[in-house]
């Protein structure tokens, strides 16, 4: 027996529920602000991904136009100077390629040539960075050894530790994701949104973040209250962001989609399903809020721990509110979620 296909209604001509569906518009109650050197950041950061190779195809032209990587990082990391905002466009630059590559081609359905892609990009991640290993030959995973050299010149020690290790935790997820596809598997909920919160890179992008703002909240307080909030803006980001890729994932036939993850769970329609994701978000951002007053109170308490790293608290605080605000503007407008058609295979 044929099995059917993941997404039907890509593949039969029935396209009237996608073609009707809207992407909604999310709002913090934080500011957006803007950093001045973005558009610096976005002639640098594409310089820098052709020098490496990473626009040698059609398809990674179109994504280098169209994610917009110093508006990205001018938003999402609005207060780190010049050569911050370079790194972090190059960071997305580095994540969005490499994960097109596996949510949107055929090596996302093909485990084996993940772990060979996994090998190099491992070894880019050395310490100290050596971003002249001759084993190094994918151009990505040369680029993000370069990438990692500029990083580890700016980080502190303990910071040098985490990045890392974030960034293998998320690698780790893409193989899960990568045997959904292969078997054409729609995760449960509860599977998804416990995958959700690693497969999208916030971990490591909040640790480069912190780099690039000075943020230095100390161990100790990294696994209560401002570990919950770290957790909290990831979802924000990633569950709001799947209500924008919904056209994107359905193309690709990529299960990795709350909208899609509902609707196959509840068995609703595209619409509805993408209400109740916004839903999720509403309530999340209420979540975060809490707890961010939360914080903001105990830095005040003499006798709370939180009192003692009153100044790096408040400003991690502040840094997620930034970057959550800016992250819904930049997803709200950006070529590369408004595309709804020229769609091209990495």
């Amino acid at each position: 027996m044929t099995k059917p296909l993941l997404f039907p209604e890509v593949f039969d001509g029935a396209l009237e529920s996608v073609s009707a569906y809207r992407a909604p518009v999310f709002t913090a109650p934080f500011p957006t602000l803007l950093n001045p050197h973005h558009q610096y950041a976005q002639q640098a950061a594409l310089a820098w991904a052709h020098r490496h190779g990473l626009g040698r195809t059609p398809a990674a032209r179109q994504r280098l136009t169209d994610m917009e990587c110093g508006t990205f990082s001018g938003l999402y990391c609005p207060r780190t100077d010049r050569e911050g905002a370079v790194v972090m466009a190059q960071w997305i630059i580095w994540l969005f390629l490499w994960d097109d590559t596996f949510d949107d081609g055929p090596s996302g359905r093909d485990l084996r040539a993940l772990q060979q892609a996994l090998g190099p990009v491992d070894r880019a991640l050395a310490d100290p960075p050596d971003p002249q290993d001759p084993s190094l030959t994918h151009p990505l995973a040369r680029a993000l050894a370069d990438l990692w050299r500029t990083i580890h010149a700016r980080a502190p020690q303990v910071t040098r530790r985490r990045f890392p290790e974030s960034v293998r935790i998320y690698l780790r997820a893409v193989a899960e994701e990568t045997r959904n596809r292969a078997a054409d598997t729609v995760p449960d909920l509860d599977s998804y949104l416990r995958l959700r919160r690693i497969n999208g890179a916030t971990r490591s992008s909040i640790d480069l973040l912190e780099i690039l703002q000075g943020v230095e909240v100390p161990d100790a307080l990294r696994h209560g209250l401002y570990g919950e909030l770290r957790a909290f803006a990831s979802e924000l980001w990633l569950w709001s962001n799947d209500t924008f890729t919904v056209l994107k994932d359905l193309h690709y036939r990529n299960p990795h989609n709350l909208v899609l993850v509902l609707r196959a769970a509840r068995g609703l329609p595209l619409q509805e399903a993408a209400d109740q994701a916004v839903h999720m978000v509403e309530q999340r951002l209420r979540d975060f809020a809490g707890v961010a007053h939360r914080l903001r109170t105990l830095v005040d308490m003499p006798r709370d721990p939180h009192a003692g790293a009153r100044h790096e608290v408040l400003k991690a605080v502040g840094m997620l509110e930034d970057a959550i605000s800016g992250y819904f503007r930049w997803q709200e407008t950006t070529a590369r979620y408004r595309r709804t058609s020229g769609f091209l295979t990495p």
